[in-house]
């Protein structure tokens, strides 16, 4: 599960702004892998794809805060749940947090990053192109649907 958060989009020819909270969630399991990702992705180890996959995944995780960890050790008395803590914590808007967090399943985290964080191309390209993003979405899929299989 991945939810791109757009809170101010504007366009022209000429020039785009975007809110500093502009960003996304993602759902993985918490003990997701590189291979884990590699597998999804269904491409070759050394090969181009999988250095494309690298930067992908460690993109993703050097970048994101795990929002469960966060909310778990600083926030748990102070914020009743974790959707109030996305939104006083990070702004994210209650029908974007209400979506991801009724997919989340046991022995998975949520992680948020915000594009003017440091979120490196490669996650960026993905998450702005449409076609990308559908294949991105199906390798997290793909990888939290082989992690509930695998966990049974």
């Amino acid at each position: 599960m991945i939810e791109k958060i757009t809170i101010n989009e504007r366009e022209s020819d000429y020039y785009s702004t975007s809110d500093s909270k502009d960003g996304f969630l993602i759902i993985l399991p918490e003990k997701c892998s590189f291979d884990d990702f590699l597998i999804a992705a269904k491409v070759e180890p050394k090969t181009y794809g999988s250095v494309l996959v690298s930067r992908l995944y460690h993109s993703l995780m050097t970048f994101s805060i795990n929002v469960n960890d966060e909310y778990c050790k600083y926030y748990l008395k102070e914020y009743d749940n974790l959707d109030l803590f996305l939104f006083w914590k990070y702004c994210i808007p209650f029908s974007i947090s209400k979506k991801v967090l009724a997919q989340l399943q046991p022995g998975e985290i949520v992680l948020y990053n915000t594009f003017s964080s440091g979120c490196s191309w490669t996650a960026d390209a993905f998450i702005d192109d449409p076609i990308m993003m559908k294949t991105l979405t199906e390798i997290i899929n793909e990888v939290r649907r082989s992690y509930r299989e695998n966990s049974k």
